[in-house]
Order: structure tokens, then C-alpha cells, then sequence
């Protein structure tokens, strides 16, 4: 009779059936284990038991949030979730892969890190940008208003909006032009959890009230 394949001996067959050279190397930030590393070990050892399931949503701040869940049986094990700031090529690839290894290192599919190499290299080192950037970075101004000031107004751009869209389409699209033209002040904001979190609620609870319009 086989052995019983439990998320128990998954991880201890995982972490001892790692090599030195299974992990990527990345000078003075160590060195990692990637997630389509740790992907391939939980799908050859579970098959169809394990599903990872991934979900997106958008943030009031035009940013977007990941949220990827390791099932087992389902029933959810774990759950690791990732924000994309920017809107570059395969971004969006990147947080969803970022989420995926949070999740599956939480889990304990993970060698001496918590990160993933993804996280380092793609949300880190590209992420520095150049010299020229930085010093332009270094020069703006101090905001002169205070974050829940700023929220409040953006908060107020929210309900007009909404005021004036027919549905969550319109909505969504005319907030990401104002979003163009408050982007200083929506910087300011995302560096404020409690605000960002106030705006966020704010910005969903008028988008389940145009839903409810008839």
C-alpha cells in the first residue's frame, strides 16, 4: 500500500528533495526558490487533488489587488495576496505570480525565504529606476494637505461620478481619467493604509449602489 500523500509529507518531501542548484541566485539578495519550481512539485504530487485558484480587483487608486488561494481537497490551506502599482508590460503577470508563491511559501512549500524570486527580481531590482528618475523623485515638494484632507476630495470625485454614470462601466472608466489628473494626490493617499483603506470601502460601496440602480 502506497503512502498517504498529506500536505505533512508534501512538505517534508519538498523541502528534502532540495538542491543547492534549484535555487536562483541573486548576489547580495540571496537566493530563491521560484514559484514555477514549487508549482511543479505540489501538481506532480497531488495532481487534481490541489487547485490554485487566483482573483483580481481593481483599487480605487487604479492600482490592482491579487488574492490566490492553495485548495487541497476543497478545502482552502492558504492564502497569499500581492498589489500592482504600475501598469507595465506583464504586470499584471508578475503581482498574479507573486500572490501565487506567498500562498504556497505560507503553506510551506518554500527553501530558506519567504519571498520569491519573482518578488526580488521583477518587484525590486526592476523596479530601481534610473539615476535621472531618482533625482527628479528627490525634488517633489512635501504634500501641503493633510492625507485625509486629500482622501476626502477624492472621496467627493468618487460620489459625483458615480452621480453622473449609468452603470459601473462608466463609472470605472470615468475614474480612471480623473485618476490621470490626481495622481499626485493618489500617491499621497496609498501611502496611508488607514486612508487608503477608507477610499477603497468608499469606492466599492458606490459601485454596489450603481449596481443596485434599476
Amino acid at each position: 500500500m502506497s503512502k498517504e500523500k498529506t500536505l505533512e509529507s508534501a512538505i517534508q518531501e519538498f523541502k528534502n528533495g532540495i538542491k543547492q542548484s534549484d535555487y536562483v541566485k541573486l548576489g547580495a539578495k540571496g537566493e530563491y526558490l521560484t514559484v514555477p519550481y514549487r508549482i511543479k512539485f505540489v501538481r506532480e504530487y497531488f495532481g487534481n487533488r490541489l487547485q490554485i485558484v487566483t482573483f483580481s480587483s481593481e483599487l480605487a487608486n487604479g492600482s490592482s489587488k491579487f488574492r490566490a488561494s492553495v485548495l487541497l481537497d476543497g478545502k482552502e490551506l492558504s492564502v497569499g495576496e500581492s498589489k500592482q502599482m504600475l501598469n507595465r508590460d506583464k504586470e499584471f503577470e508578475k503581482a498574479q505570480t507573486v500572490s501565487v508563491g506567498r500562498a504556497l511559501s505560507i503553506l510551506g512549500f518554500m527553501g530558506n525565504e519567504i519571498a520569491t524570486a519573482e518578488e526580488i527580481e521583477d518587484f525590486i531590482k526592476d523596479r530601481e529606476p534610473p539615476k535621472q528618475v531618482k533625482k527628479v523623485i528627490k525634488n517633489i515638494p512635501t504634500p501641503t494637505k493633510d492625507t485625509k484632507i486629500v482622501a476626502n476630495e477624492w472621496i467627493a470625485k468618487l460620489k459625483e461620478q458615480a452621480k453622473h454614470s449609468v452603470g459601473v462601466n462608466k463609472f470605472e472608466q470615468g475614474i480612471q481619467s480623473l485618476s490621470n489628473e490626481y495622481l499626485d494626490e493618489l500617491k499621497q493617499i496609498a501611502l496611508d493604509p488607514l486612508e487608503e483603506l477608507r477610499v477603497e470601502q468608499e469606492y466599492n460601496k458606490l459601485k454596489t449602489q450603481i449596481q443596485g440602480r434599476k
